[in-house]
Parts: structure tokens; C-alpha cells; sequence
């Protein structure tokens, strides 16, 4: 059977964790807005996180 080193298991390690971190940051864009037009200062949270963010004077948002 064939060794393998423990550098060699180390970089596989590194390597499956960070690219999984890579590939699961997202960045969601969008507008808030109601029948008047668009609403500056509306707050943004991502759902059972502390992430947030507010929308512009538009009312555009950009969270990652």
C-alpha cells in the first residue's frame, strides 16, 4: 500500500475547506421599495445571522 504524507493530507485538508468557502459566499443584490417609491435607510438582515446591511438613497442594497 502506498504512504501518504501528512504535508500531502494537510494541503487536501486546506484545500476541500477553502474551496467550499470560496464557492459558498454569495453576494444578493436588490431594491426596497413600496407604492411611493423607493425606501433609503430600510434594513437588511440575512435570516438567523447578525449580517445586515441598509439600502442607499435609491434604495439598493448589496449584501455578501
Amino acid at each position: 500500500m502506498k504512504k501518504i504524507s501528512i504535508s500531502k493530507l494537510a494541503f487536501l485538508f486546506c484545500f476541500f475547506v477553502f474551496s467550499n468557502y470560496a464557492i459558498s459566499q454569495q453576494t444578493i443584490t436588490g431594491n426596497v421599495s413600496d407604492d411611493n417609491g423607493p425606501l433609503p435607510g430600510a434594513n437588511i438582515i440575512e435570516k438567523g445571522t447578525q449580517n445586515g446591511v441598509s439600502t442607499d438613497f435609491d434604495g439598493n442594497y448589496q449584501i455578501t
